[in-house]
């Protein structure tokens, strides 16, 4: 066994572990990465990322108190007020120090202000190599090394030891051989729990073999494993950021991650095996993603809608499902009569019929919210589906990112159960809770909450911004 000393230590090397390496680094901490990844550009859900910075759809560069008050919307109440005041303050800075950085965004309207470049959005399928989050992991681990920081690749944390105080020691892996890290500082950043088929079976879906992994199958979630064995407390941990895919996707990898068809999920409606309603399709795709991943059978679900649905969202920008998800593969049944379509889905025709006939009156007569179950309308256009002809896609949920994960401070600090910190140890980014979920399944941004790693570093090296 040997043993290596540190100032702060960081598990995982993705993007909100470099922030805060690098940002430690910076301010003048000896600080290491440990990265259970071997190859020189190691597979994490960062290199595969789409590469938009947003807060709930909105610009980072908006008023800090408007962004507070999205994410407090979004959620419902649920993420915690300090949290989300230190994000919304912090997301402009955050962009602002990575282009300092060398990192390059581009502008693609809307929300889409701050794209990782090269965008990755081209085409169906995985498209990740030379990209927007291959290049900045890059750019961002060899400013590190730059700054005297090591990246130790090949490393994976697998136990935490605070016994002695003032110190945290790190038990980890490397090479088959067990190492000890002895540091100040730990930052956990290895991406939250969405590839741990246990964890996620626990908390996600009782079928997770029936749910498509959308992501890069590395994040385990073993920084939260060693968090709570040493009284850290979890928040939000049934919830998950994801999209409605076909259901090809688990058998043809040229549709994941993209197209997804959220677009057309807000549109149209979604039945289950008996042709029925069963979520708010106005809440959007993420929380359709999640209602579809809770159900008995996750693989039963379809999407419907009609033409004019498929010529217009279904023609939406960035990697649209038309007309990428027929040309990549993915099953389209279509009809020139519901009944028809019923017959083609084998679901239950009668159902199916009386289904969209509620739902198209309903649109009609501006009563979606007295469906049942009820559909909101301040969000997505609700479309009627009556413009021959009739589609219907089957459909699988696609895990991205856990939602839930560690709680934490304001700046990234891990609180127990009592909500006190635990004296030296942080999370940042996919590994923490408390911003995201709730009963909306409040989608807040991935990719921002690196903002808690600019924090947390700053908060260990002692730093007033």
């Amino acid at each position: 066994m040997t043993k290596t000393t540190c100032e702060v230590l960081v598990i995982g090397g993705g993007i909100s572990g470099l922030v805060a390496a690098n940002r430690a680094a910076e301010l003048g901490k000896r600080t290491a990465v440990l990265e259970r990844g071997t190859e020189d550009r190691y597979l994490c859900s960062s290199r595969y990322t789409g590469g938009t910075f947003h807060i709930s759809f909105n610009d980072v560069m908006a008023d800090k108190d408007k962004l507070a008050d999205v994410i407090d919307k979004t959620t419902r109440g649920f993420a915690r007020k300090d949290l989300a005041a230190a994000v919304a303050k912090d997301s402009s800075r955050l962009v602002r120090w990575l282009q300092a950085e060398g990192i390059r965004f581009v502008n693609l309207g809307h929300y889409h202000t701050f794209v990782l470049a090269p965008p990755s959005r081209t085409g169906p399928g995985l498209d990740w190599e030379g990209r927007g989050g291959d290049v900045l992991l890059r750019t961002l681990g060899a400013n590190l090394e730059k700054r005297g920081g090591r990246i130790l690749r090949g490393t994976r944390a697998r136990a935490l030891d605070l016994s002695t105080p003032g110190r945290i020691k790190v038990e980890a892996q490397q090479a088959g051989a067990t190492v000890v890290f002895d540091t100040a500082a730990v930052v956990i950043a290895d991406g939250g729990f969405p590839a741990n088929i246990d964890l996620v079976r626990k908390h996600i879906t009782p079928v997770p073999e029936k749910i498509l992994q959308r992501n890069a199958r590395t994040a385990t979630g073993d920084g939260l494993q060693m968090a709570m064995a040493v009284g850290a407390a979890t928040v939000g941990m049934d919830c998950f950021y994801g999209h409605l895919l076909s259901r090809d996707a688990m058998n043809n990898d040229k549709l994941w991650p993209r197209p997804y068809v959220d677009a057309l999920v807000v549109a149209g409606l979604i039945v289950n095996a008996e042709g029925r309603r069963f979520a708010d399709e106005g809440e959007g795709g993420v929380y359709m993603a999640n209602a579809v991943a809770r159900m008995a059978d996750p693989l039963s679900a379809s999407l419907i809608m009609d033409h004019a649905i498929w010529q217009g969202p279904g023609a939406s920008p960035l990697v649209p499902a038309n007309p990428h998800l027929p040309r990549a593969g993915g099953t389209m049944h279509s009809a020139n009569t519901i009944v028809e379509l019923a017959s083609l889905m084998k679901v239950p025709a009668e159902q199916l019929q009386i289904t969209v006939d509620l739902y198209n009156k309903a649109v009609e007569s501006g009563t979606l919210q007295q469906l049942s179950p009820p559909r909101r309308t301040d969000r997505y256009k609700a479309w009627p589906i009556k413009t021959a002809p009739f589609y219907a896609v089957p459909l699988c949920t696609g895990i991205t990112n856990t939602m839930g994960g560690l709680v934490v401070d304001k700046d990234g600090a891990v609180l127990d159960k009592n909500d006190a910190p635990i004296p030296g140890l942080y999370a940042a980014g996919g590994a923490t809770g408390g911003l995201e979920g709730g009963p909306s399944i409040g989608y807040v941004g991935g990719l921002i909450k690196a903002t808690i790693g600019l924090r947390a570093a700053e908060k260990i090296a002692n730093f007033s911004n």
